[in-house]
């Protein structure tokens, strides 16, 4: 078992900061809202995928298309101009997502699991006193050692109680 004594997050965010990330993350949904366009599950499934290789071919297809400017009929000018904002805001929305999003959702994934790592090991060591003083017959402890070990039920060996983290 890991050192219990060893607790790294030991924190919670204060109700102050948490009203002022909630407000912040709603201004940020708020502002990109106009952006946003929501995909089915079908969509998901069945529009092309942002495979390196798809885009490099539509750079390409709007670079040759600019290459040969008065020979792309008047008609389809719009068309390359879609092509170009369409382009530019996915290479916009990747930059937002790779410099902030991701590095955002991998801090907090990553934070998240440290806490429940080190509440799962206090939770360990707890169970381990509570199994120590119901062997004993303390007043109390057999109905917590009963709830707590009901977790290990399933995980060999007659009455298993040495939990696997």
């Amino acid at each position: 078992m890991a050192n219990i004594n060893t607790n790294i997050v030991n924190t919670t965010i204060n109700a102050a900061d948490l009203t002022s990330l909630n407000t912040g993350t709603a201004s940020l949904l708020t502002l990109l809202q106009p952006y946003f366009v929501p995909l089915s599950d079908d969509e998901r499934v069945s529009l092309f995928s942002l495979k390196e290789e798809n885009l490099v071919f539509a750079y390409l297809a709007l670079q040759q298309a600019k290459n040969l400017g008065n020979l792309i009929p008047p008609a389809l000018s719009t068309l390359v101009t879609n092509l170009d904002n369409d382009l530019k805001f996915q290479q916009q929305l990747g930059e937002l997502e790779n410099d902030f999003i991701l590095q955002l959702a991998q801090k907090t994934a990553d934070t998240k699991r440290r806490a429940a790592h080190e509440a799962y090991v206090g939770g360990l060591a707890v169970y381990k006193i509570i199994e120590a003083l119901a062997s004993i017959s303390v007043d109390g402890a057999q109905v917590a050692y009963d709830i707590l070990k009901v977790r290990f039920a399933n995980q060999g060996g007659a009455g298993a109680t040495q939990p696997n983290p």
